[in-house]
């Protein structure tokens, strides 16, 4: 009895069967990646499969998944490796896309690169739409990825950037300086304040173009960075002397405590006018951009029979400092009470003077 089966179930079933006929296999779908191509006569695959290959510019490798999420291939970028027809996924440096392995075919996919050039020795981070970290390298270092959009992270600035088969993205950083004469940081912070990075004075920083704000010991000035320009903001130096080993403060005009240092020892900040503090008096101050201003407080020294303690107080009574009799402390010129048990005497100071007070 002859087969009563249409013609095409036995076609098929002929297709199916252990000799597998290349003309038998399904096409691809299409893809805007990936073109598909005769295997050259010198690769090495084994019969009944294909290969896949990832071109680019740079030297790195691209891996082969497949469904099950193993890792079944890797090979450099323009190389190939041999695969068993069906679908995977590839990635490039975390970035991936789904091909597809015909047998007899080499499936070959077109990476573009990404270059982030900057003129300091610092790192660049490349994002997916996430915002997971996919790579990052060294400015001015390629790397290869396949097509799509991404985010480009430097010292806390970000950009978009299209990746394109075939093409090389280049993005240009700018670099930001803040200029300064003592051994202090400063600190790059975005519109709201949030800390962006930080380096010592004099050392440069590299960002994405935008506004930003530095802040150096509590002070802020605005900074514009551009592409492929330096940016530079200039601090000036306060110094209060004194002959004490004691401390000075910075305050603001609000009276808030910017900084402070022993005597004799600079600070750094943005232009501007402040107040110098020692032992609760205090005296005007201005910091002048690429300078150092400097200034002197007095001292005073009280000297008298016996171990007590003398207080040195304002014109209203209030204390602003006390020491053992035979001490000294540092104070910003002016006229003042020196009070040892019940007994009192006025005593002037005079900026980078020392004054003796005998009882």
């Amino acid at each position: 009895m002859k087969d009563a089966r249409p013609r095409f179930v036995l076609a098929l079933t002929l297709c199916l069967g252990p000799l597998l006929s290349i003309s038998c296999q399904k096409a691809p779908p299409p893809d805007p990646l990936c073109s598909y191509e005769p295997l050259p006569e010198s690769a090495k695959v084994p019969s009944g499969q294909g290969a896949i290959q990832v071109t680019a510019t740079t030297d790195e490798y691209f891996y082969v998944v497949d469904s099950a999420g193993k890792d079944v291939g890797h090979a450099k970028l323009n190389g190939s490796v041999a695969m068993k027809p069906g679908s995977y996924e590839v990635k490039l440096n975390r970035s991936a896309h789904t091909a597809w392995v015909k047998a007899g075919t080499l499936t070959r996919c077109v990476a573009g690169t990404l270059n982030v050039k900057g003129t300091t020795d610092e790192y660049y981070y490349v994002l997916d739409a996430g915002g997971t970290e996919l790579s990052h390298n060294k400015l001015g270092r390629s790397l290869s990825f396949l097509p799509g959009s991404h985010t480009l992270r430097v010292n806390g600035t970000e950009k978009k950037a299209e990746i394109r088969a075939g093409e090389t993205a280049i993005v240009e950083t700018g670099t930001l300086v803040t200029r300064g004469s003592t051994d202090e940081y400063y600190y790059v912070l975005t519109g709201t304040g949030t800390e962006l990075s930080h380096n010592k004075l004099d050392k440069p920083l590299a960002f994405l173009p935008g506004p930003l704000t530095i802040s150096v010991n509590r002070t802020t000035a605005a900074a514009e960075v551009a592409s492929g320009a330096v940016a530079e903001v200039k601090t000036g130096a306060l110094l209060v002397q004194g002959k004490t080993d004691e401390y000075y403060y910075v305050l603001s005009a609000t009276g808030t405590e910017l900084a402070h240092n022993k005597l004799g020892r600079s600070l750094s900040f943005v232009e501007g006018s402040y107040t110098a503090k020692v032992n609760n008096t205090t005296l005007p101050v201005k910091v002048e951009a690429g300078k150092t201003n400097d200034y002197a407080a007095g001292t005073l020294t009280v000297r008298a029979a016996g171990t007590d303690y003398y207080y040195v107080l304002d014109g209203t009574g209030t204390e602003l400092a006390h020491a053992k009799l035979g001490g000294s402390v540092s104070l910003a010129a002016g006229k003042y009470v020196v009070k040892v048990g019940k007994e009192s005497r006025p005593a002037t100071v005079a900026a980078g003077q020392e004054v003796v007070v005998a009882l």
